[in-house]
């Protein structure tokens, strides 16, 4: 049974596109982040496929009314599992620093932050070890430039601030 053609409905086709852009992001599958357009367009037929092929549905590009509810539901799910979880930032002490060679939880927050993010920025994943090895540094150094804040690659104040208030939604623009 198939909905309404969404491809002629530019506010479902924008929703189904929101939707694949999310999950794709939060279950790391690339080739499901498509533009939100509102456009039934290619990638969004390419995107449909990718999440029918991975979910054993029937492959046609075509979003169906099983490949919708499959669909929604699994996104109201992953949102549901991640919202709200509000940061608070991490430390209190305004001089405090998490340092490249540091262990432990605060290194691991901080590596969940930087993936969370990383999509809104031009650097790899970081591995979820809780050690601040040279790739840590690395992403921190690109996403403090990104945010116009001294490139060092330690993540002082000013990056856990802004790295906790972007997670959390706080930021605009």
């Amino acid at each position: 049974m198939a909905l309404v053609n969404i491809a002629d409905d530019a506010v479902r086709t924008a929703y189904l596109q929101e939707m694949l852009r999310y999950l794709g992001q939060v279950l790391c599958e690339p080739l499901w982040q498509v533009d939100v357009t509102g456009t039934y367009n290619r990638p969004t037929v390419q995107a449909v496929r990718r999440y029918q092929e991975m979910r054993r549905l029937p492959v046609t590009g075509i979003v169906d009314r099983t490949t919708w509810e499959m669909l929604t539901a699994e996104y109201l799910l992953e949102r549901e599992l991640r919202e709200p979880v509000m940061i608070r930032a991490v430390p209190d002490i305004a001089s405090h620093a998490t340092l490249p060679g540091q262990r432990g939880d605060e290194v691991l927050l901080l590596q969940i932050l930087l993936n969370a993010l990383r999509n809104e920025y031009d650097y790899p994943a970081v591995p979820l070890s809780g050690i601040y090895g040279a790739q840590t540094s690395e992403a921190v150094a690109q996403y403090q430039k990104f945010n116009g804040l001294d490139a060092t690659g330690t993540a002082d104040r000013r990056t856990w601030r802004r790295l906790t208030e972007e997670y959390n939604g706080l930021r605009v623009g």
